[in-house]
């Protein structure tokens, strides 16, 4: 489990306790939740690729904050499902790419364009080495730099015009975090 998501879950569910049971009243499911997550990233992707910045951060805020809630409204709801865990996972997967293929298809700079398509690959790579570890049957919850660091990074990064800079710490924290988890799979293994 990830420093932030550690440190911060739950003064982060205690804050969006009404919001979760608001949902709760409303009808609102934990699929709803990560649905409309995904159309809010794909918005901010969107303004991002056409240089609205602020309204991008915006979007991509509260696509990130519906990702953060649905897990909380599924535990509320006492629902859980194979299917939603499988949804979970994929549009977390498209969340976390259409940031990344925005900068990139945007940027006239090559590099920083490189750059974008290398922290969508390393991203990539963090999720991929866990979930390969998981079908081993291994559990790989470890890591300096998991997702929510990620995400905060980028947000950081579109909040404050340092995009380039935030794709190259999300790069390099994200190749240091998914040759930590080889690293950690191979000693296991080993075991």
């Amino acid at each position: 489990m990830s420093y932030l998501v550690r440190e911060l879950k739950p003064t982060f569910e205690r804050f969006t306790e009404p919001l979760v049971t608001f949902l709760q009243k409303i009808g609102a499911t934990p699929n709803h939740i990560t649905f409309a997550g995904l159309v809010l990233v794909a918005f901010g992707s969107l303004m991002l690729y056409v240089n609205e910045h602020l309204l991008g951060f915006v979007f991509l805020l509260l696509g990130a904050l519906s990702d953060a809630i649905d897990g909380s409204l599924a535990r509320k709801l006492n629902k859980h499902s194979e299917l939603g865990a499988l949804l979970d996972s994929l549009f977390d997967r498209i969340s976390d790419a259409l940031p990344f293929m925005a900068i990139a298809l945007s940027s006239e700079d090559r590099l920083i364009s490189t750059v974008a398509l290398f922290a969508l690959t390393f991203s990539y790579t963090v999720s991929y080495v866990r979930a390969r570890a998981e079908g081993l049957g291994y559990e790989l919850k470890v890591g300096l730099f998991e997702r929510p660091e990620r995400w905060f990074v980028l947000l950081f990064g579109v909040i404050t015009n340092l995009i380039s800079v935030a794709l190259v710490i999300i790069a390099v924290g994200s190749f240091i975090t998914t040759f930590q988890r080889v690293y950690i799979f191979r000693k296991l293994t080993r075991r």
